[in-house]
């Protein structure tokens, strides 16, 4: 889905009061209340926002509204069952019952396709705050598999912006909407949402984490679910519990520094846990099944390389917190890795493609290594096809650090390696003058993205932001 989002807290506007997606005055509403009592759903029954209003088991309510109202619930309980604070209500926030009771509502809307729902605010103790959630009112000509399985991501994603607001509502988008598709595979981990989202984050792997593109609210804030459920794959749900609890304490001035502090918890570093997201990464879609990696590695497109050839020159920019992916197509004997310009601060690894494909499914790493400076380094007698390079930058850091390589054999790369071995006589000059006879290819990842975008262009509109996707 196309996203759109207003910058900082706004109060949110019920539907049956006005604002954008709201009841018509000739709406005719009603409500059902989930079997818990925690859940109130409002919906029109006749008016421009009639809901789907098959009753098949003759309860009085439509099976739509009951549905959801259900799901709430259960959402809602499984959270707790994980340790999470539940949504804030109107009473803990000292409001009158908003909606007829004190419990928290929901709302069936028309989003006429521009969204498919919201999360947004009544009110706010400093950055804890209540609210109340919209969601579509029929899903017709929306892009779900089922009329289910929409139910069950919009209720899990929405309602966890809830119980985030029980910790602090101001979180950064890309750590909200990822934490929040995250709640999602935790709830369910059949439905796709979780796993297109996370094609959107491979899809654009070189891009810092807490730094997605400008504007509105893209695919790779939502696709930041995969670093958290990496983190999960290697400590287990309470990590992010932590990090919302740290969220609480501290708030949410540091977010990444939070992470790392959550992630110390567990006796380990954000650096080092990301140079093995970043390997993790690479062995997703068919290059999975061999290499270390998630359990679900095989239903994710997987990454794009930056470049791939017979030999590979590259001056690549690396970001804090991001990775870039290389292939070469190696003839056999020596393999050789030459850097120009001094990469320290940056981590690399090197990957065997298996059975001597050019690519396919890969083998854990040849090696891991952290230069300290412009280096050449050199593997003797590789067989023949595919390696992939990775490197990262796994820190949290104000600038990016780049620099000119190459890799492939050492007839292909020769000059680059007499350049490094000159440099303690001669400074480098910035030019490609008298450089690698090396082949590169370019990234294909804008034509793939676009193509992405043909075919998820639906998603919420959630958020104490009151997001319009």
């Amino acid at each position: 889905m196309l996203c759109l989002t207003l910058l900082g807290l706004a109060w949110g506007i019920r539907p049956d009061e006005g604002g954008s997606y709201s009841y018509d005055s000739t709406d005719v509403l009603e409500w059902v209340d989930g079997p818990l009592g925690f859940i109130r759903v409002h919906y029109s029954v006749e008016g421009p926002n009639v809901t789907r209003l098959t009753d098949a088991d003759k309860s009085g309510y439509p099976d739509f509204a009951e549905e959801v109202a259900v799901t709430a619930e259960e959402v809602l309980d499984f959270y707790e069952s994980l340790g999470f604070l539940l949504p804030i209500t109107e009473s803990e926030m000292g409001l009158s019952p908003l909606g007829g009771s004190d419990a928290l509502d929901i709302y069936l809307v028309d989003f006429a396709g521009v969204a498919d729902g919201w999360f947004s605010y009544d009110a706010c103790s400093g950055s804890v705050c209540s609210g109340f959630m919209a969601i579509e009112n029929d899903f017709v000509g929306y892009g779900y598999p089922s009329l289910t399985e929409a139910i069950r991501v919009l209720t899990s994603h929405e309602l966890f912006h809830g119980v985030q607001a029980a910790y602090n509502a101001d979180q950064p988008v890309w750590m909200s909407e990822g934490t929040a598709v995250w709640a999602e595979h935790q709830f369910d981990s059949d439905v796709d949402d979780f796993y297109w989202f996370c094609d959107a984050y491979l899809e654009d792997a070189g891009r810092s984490l807490d730094r997605p593109p400008s504007g509105s609210v893209t695919a790779f804030s939502y696709g930041t679910a995969l670093f958290f459920q990496f983190l999960t794959e290697r400590m287990g749900t309470d990590v992010v519990l932590e990090l919302q609890s740290l969220l609480y304490e501290e708030g949410a001035s540091d977010p990444v520094g939070l992470i790392s502090d959550a992630i110390a918890q567990y006796g380990s570093t954000l650096e080092a846990e990301w140079e093995i997201f970043s390997r993790w990464n690479l062995a997703t879609g068919w290059r999975s099944g061999i290499a270390e990696g998630y359990p679900f590695a095989d239903r994710l497109n997987g990454i794009l390389a930056e470049a791939e050839g017979s030999s590979i020159q590259d001056d690549n920019r690396f970001y804090p917190l991001a990775t870039t992916y290389f292939r070469v197509e190696h003839a056999g004997g020596d393999l050789v890795f030459s850097s120009l310009e001094d990469p320290s601060g940056l981590v690399f690894s090197l990957h065997r493609v298996a059975d001597e494909e050019d690519d396919g499914p890969v083998e854990d790493p040849v090696e891991v290594w952290a230069p300290l400076g412009p280096e050449t380094r050199t593997w003797s007698n590789l067989s023949a096809g595919g390696y992939w390079l990775v490197g990262t930058y796994p820190q949290i850091a104000d600038q990016s650090v780049k620099i000119e390589f190459c890799l492939g054999g050492l007839e292909d790369v020769g000059p680059c390696v007499d350049q490094v071995e000159d440099t303690d006589e001669e400074p480098l000059e910035d030019s490609s003058d008298g450089g690698c006879s090396c082949q590169t290819a370019s990234p294909v990842a804008g034509i793939w993205f676009l193509a992405w975008l043909g075919v998820f262009w639906r998603r919420r509109d959630d958020e104490k932001l009151s997001l319009n996707f």
